[in-house]
């Protein structure tokens, strides 16, 4: 074997209908490892049965969570896949044709984004790379949601992608709509932003025009409607929630138990 030896990286929060999936298609991994928020559901056992070392943390935030899961891993470079994600086998082939010492200290890969089954191929998703691959030692992740990943210094781009499945049924996106909107007020909140009605009346249908027209979401028929839809409403959600967080204070944007 000539690549380094590799970590794969999973964060789950009830995850078990996903993670089949996720990790038979990085089999090839040295090490593939669960970092699990206390599911309620069989998460951590179906982990286990498909070959995944599972740890255990309570969730606070994301990139928390993977700072954690990182000095956890075995080995020197990682590959961070979201359970709802799968390598594809070009991925597999263009990690399996790296040196054994890059010079790269990570690699940006495609993501193709699926929404209730389809690809969508505009709102804004298309042509989408995310940094997964990188050497471990220096990585850091940053920010409460939608985290970000410092350190490598040298990145480049490696064949082969990810196909992202973040809402399969139409249930997983109205229960990530409400979890995402409340961590979205919360970031904003200790950011010192505070709402008005304004936002609440203006902010959505911006969101929603931006995608559906600007971004060409019209092309991706009923389901880019929907997608654009949901967008603008979490939207609103976040707003809502910072408006009264403005009026009552810290607490209205705490949300225990909002993971995953």
């Amino acid at each position: 074997m000539s690549r380094p030896p590799i970590s794969v990286l999973v964060p789950t929060w009830n995850e078990e209908a996903n993670l089949p999936a996720c990790l038979d298609s990085v089999a090839w991994a040295d090490e593939r490892v669960v970092v699990d928020s206390l599911s309620t559901d069989r998460t951590r056992e179906v982990a286990a049965a498909h070959g995944a070392r599972v740890i255990t943390r309570r969730f606070d935030d994301f990139a928390s969570q993977k700072n954690w899961a990182l000095q956890e891993l075995r080995h020197g470079w990682v590959l961070w896949l979201d359970a709802d994600e799968r390598a594809d086998a070009a991925l597999a082939a263009a990690v399996a044709a790296l040196p054994a010492e890059p010079a790269a200290d990570g690699y940006r890969v495609a993501r193709r984004n699926h929404f209730l089954g389809r690809r969508i191929e505009h709102c804004g998703w298309q042509g989408e790379t995310v940094l997964r691959l990188f050497r471990r030692q220096g990585a850091r992740f940053t920010g409460i949601v939608h985290e970000t990943l410092t350190g490598p210094a040298r990145v480049e781009r490696l064949g082969g992608g990810l196909e992202h499945h973040p809402y399969p049924t139409w249930e997983h996106a109205t229960d990530k709509l409400v979890r995402y909107g409340a961590m979205n007020a919360r970031k904003a909140y200790d950011a010192g932003r505070r709402a008005g009605p304004l936002a609440m009346l203006v902010r959505p249908p911006l969101r929603f025009l931006r995608m559906y027209v600007l971004q060409g979401g019209f092309l991706d028929g009923a389901p880019g409607l929907a997608l654009c839809g949901l967008a603008a409403t979490q939207v609103f959600l976040k707003y809502a929630r910072l408006w009264d967080a403005s009026r009552r204070g810290r607490s209205a944007v705490d949300a225990p138990g909002e993971s995953g």
